[in-house]
């Protein structure tokens, strides 16, 4: 039996599960999976304990914040293997697609409108189950549906290997956490297996559940009062599917080269795979696994450590640091470098132009483009994309709001604690100080200009610019 460690549970002050309700609910809102899904065993476990059935909900509403036909298509891709995925297992989901107007989302914002699907089916459940993530919409999402049903709602950290709650404090380095999650990693880097249900049968809905098909997609988010104008990546497409298949290819022509061949983005070397996490289409502890058991060992260690180990200490900043999305996230000592220097000349863009790659530099454009076009951009990049805004911007909370913009909008893996984890590395988070220089004080100095050192620029260019531009700040 799958077992779910006590740390990865976060309830609420309800009491116990709520006598007559009809069946344990799991609410799916983070981890778009039917394997390997802890949130989802945990469910099933409750069900069997209870004696009640397991209704899978999964809803995508319209009004999440940067919402757009990218997004909106990735989840859908990733619906339609749920869905078939479910039906294997014999597991009921229920899809609810938002397509109201933005009238009548505003107005089920005031309290004109009946209560949502998930408030309906929360109301008749035992308990709810859901996932746990410490930023974007979840934690306000799981408070509010607290609030307004009896019901009560669970929620599960399925989105790291190692508990958030199991690591006893903030670390400010990668070091510290390091040391820290290694000494948790054998009783958790396990396989997570599935828990099926002893009792199934069909549930009464109060909304006519969506099918997904791939071809009906486009179809189905023109309905939806999302930013249309943002189009779907060309070059990721959802799924669990999708993610195994690229696993795959990464573990046979990536992995090999991986420790000595990833900082450099004209080689596809890395895995590709941070959109796939952040929508839990696949899970970290699969990803890891499939890795050590490729190896080679040098290559397998390497990945490892940016997988495991970079990965969740921007989980555990996030969690044990609430206002992450500013720059009170950001370590006192850089916060005060960077206040000291507000003051030093810069070369300010509009936000505008810096959004649609209008710089003076051109490969940070190029960086720009391909977030815009693909969705995705190389790691070794976003961190001289994320540099090079300091001195373009007014401060330090000026620069970090646009980044996350930026990357929310546009990149598929946005809105994950790994985007503000690598959006505060651009400020000194998980770092020490460094040479002073102007504008940055003591925090790391990166320049495009050095990219030429590193990696062939022009090639870049070649995918991603509009000519030989400035390559330097």
């Amino acid at each position: 039996m799958p077992f779910v460690h006590d740390a990865r549970i976060h309830a609420g002050r309800e009491p116990g599960p709520r006598a007559g309700g009809e069946f344990v609910l799991y609410w799916m809102q983070a981890a778009f999976r039917a394997d390997d899904n802890i949130a989802l065993n945990f469910a099933v476990q409750q069900g069997d304990r209870l004696r009640l059935p397991v209704l899978v909900y999964h809803g995508l509403r319209a009004d999440y914040p940067w919402a757009s036909d990218r997004l909106h298509t990735f989840i859908l891709e990733g619906v339609a293997d749920l869905q078939a995925r479910f039906a294997e297992r014999g597991i009921q989901y229920a899809f609810y697609l938002d397509t109201r107007s933005p009238e009548a989302i505003a107005e089920a914002r005031e309290g004109r409108h009946d209560p949502s699907p998930l408030e309906q089916l929360a109301r008749r459940a035992a308990l709810v189950v859901t996932d746990f993530l410490p930023t974007f919409i979840h934690p306000r999402q799981i408070r509010r549906l607290r609030e307004k049903v009896e019901t009560p709602v669970i929620a599960v950290d399925g989105a790291t290997v190692v508990p958030m709650a199991l690591i006893s404090r903030e670390h400010p380095t990668a070091r510290g956490f390091r040391t820290e999650v290694s000494r948790h990693l054998d009783d958790h880097l396990r396989p997570v297996g599935n828990e099926e249900p002893a009792l199934r049968g069909a549930i009464d809905l109060p909304f006519a559940p969506v099918t997904v098909t791939r071809e009906g997609i486009p179809a189905l988010v023109a309905c939806c009062a999302v930013d249309h104008a943002v189009a779907p990546s060309p070059t990721l497409t959802g799924g669990s599917v999708a993610a195994r298949r690229r696993l795959a290819w990464f573990l046979e022509h990536g992995l090999p080269r991986y420790a000595d061949e990833r900082n450099d983005p004209n080689v596809d070397a890395t895995s590709r795979l941070s959109a796939y996490l952040h929508f839990g289409m696949i899970s970290p502890q699969e990803v890891l696994l499939r890795v050590r058991e490729a190896g080679p060992a040098r290559q397998a260690e390497r990945f490892l450590d940016e997988a495991l180990v970079w990965r969740e200490v921007s989980h555990n900043f996030c969690y044990y640091q609430p206002r992450h999305r500013t720059v009170e996230g950001i370590p006192a000592w850089a916060r005060a470098e960077l206040e000291r220097h507000e003051g030093d000349p810069r070369r300010l863009y509009a936000a505008e132009d810096l959004e649609f790659a209008r710089t003076e530099d051109e490969l940070w454009n190029a960086c720009q483009r391909a977030l815009l076009r693909d969705g995705e951009l190389h790691n070794y990049l976003r961190m001289l994309w994320g540099k090079a805004l300091l001195p373009w911007t007014r401060n330090a909370a000026e620069a970090l709001r646009i980044l996350e913009h930026l990357n929310n909008k546009y990149a598929l893996d946005g809105r994950d604690p790994n985007s503000y984890g690598g959006i505060h590395w651009t400020f000194g988070r998980f770092d020490r100080p460094f040479y002073r220089r102007p504008v940055y004080g003591t925090v790391r100095y990166q320049s495009t200009r050095a990219a030429a050192a590193k990696f062939d620029v022009p090639a870049y260019l070649r995918r991603y610019g509009e000519g030989q531009g400035a390559l330097g700040l």
